[in-house]
């Protein structure tokens, strides 16, 4: 609990609030070692114009039963205040969802369908008299054939970008089911993001693969260069960026910055 205390040095020592030596000398209105309590306090602090304060505070540490391991389970399984059935109620009301949206489009395309191939069949009935007239297509054999047209301009890009989001979207399957699994624990400080950015590098094969895979199929000859765009582009702008901000943290001394050693680390898995 907030307790106003008048602190003194000892020895009648004065600090200016600057200088180091005021982090180390004693006080003489605290215990090293020894909760401070109401009946401990000699004198308030009085707060007026020019009156220096002193700031302290003190811990006590209390011995708990739960292991250092489980210390996360009283917020993963909620002290057991919510049912597991509660979660199993939301994952079903979701697969449901999606399968009732997934069936309504799925019946408007059948729809849609359905009465562009009426329309073509009593096409084929006219006569040719009557096709003449009414010979502009349209429907879904418009667009049948732009499924495996290559792009027109950024060919190579394109791919690229395909290649870019499967390696993400692998690394962060495998990140989500590794945890699910237990491997991944809150309780390991740190081994979530190593294990991310091991995944993302392992990755690397599948999104050099599909992206020079992709090009190849739309006729490209450059699939030596589409791999290394792949393994440049958008993990370069990531890594760009990273240094960039990691600078101006280490420049303003934030302990949010990372080491150098660290920097080089990732720069060598890239």
């Amino acid at each position: 609990e907030p307790m106003s205390i008048a602190h003194t040095f000892l020895g009648g020592y004065e600090w200016d609030g600057t200088s180091s030596d005021g982090y180390t000398k004693s006080l003489a209105t605290c215990t090293a070692g020894t909760h401070m309590s109401r009946d401990d306090i000699n004198a308030n602090q009085i707060v007026q114009e020019n009156e220096k304060i002193i700031y302290t505070y003190d811990v006590i540490w209390n011995e708990s039963e739960v292991a250092w391991s489980s210390r996360w389970d009283v917020y993963l399984n909620e002290d057991h205040l919510v049912p597991a059935q509660v979660h199993w109620y939301s994952i079903t009301n979701s697969i449901l969802v999606v399968l009732f949206l997934s069936l309504l489009i799925i019946s408007i395309l059948v729809r849609n369908l359905r009465r562009d191939i009426a329309g073509y069949n009593a096409m084929a009935a006219l006569a040719d008299e009557e096709k003449d007239e009414d010979i502009d297509e349209s429907g879904w054999k418009l667009v049948h054939a732009d499924v495996f047209r290559p792009p027109q301009n950024m060919t190579m890009m394109y791919c690229v970008f395909v290649g870019s989001g499967l390696q993400l979207g692998v690394a962060g399957f495998f990140s989500i089911v590794l945890s699910a699994m237990g491997f991944l624990n809150p309780a390991r400080r740190g081994s979530l993001m190593i294990a991310t950015l091991i995944l993302y590098m392992l990755c690397g094969v599948v999104s050099g693969y599909v992206s020079s895979r992709l090009y190849k199929s739309f006729r490209g000859r450059a699939w030596q260069t589409c791999t290394l765009l792949t393994a440049t582009t958008f993990p370069g702008v990531c890594f760009g960026l990273f240094v960039f901000f990691n600078i101006i943290l280490a420049f303003k001394h934030s302990v949010g910055s990372v080491p150098f050693l660290d920097v080089l680390i990732v720069a060598a898995m890239w």
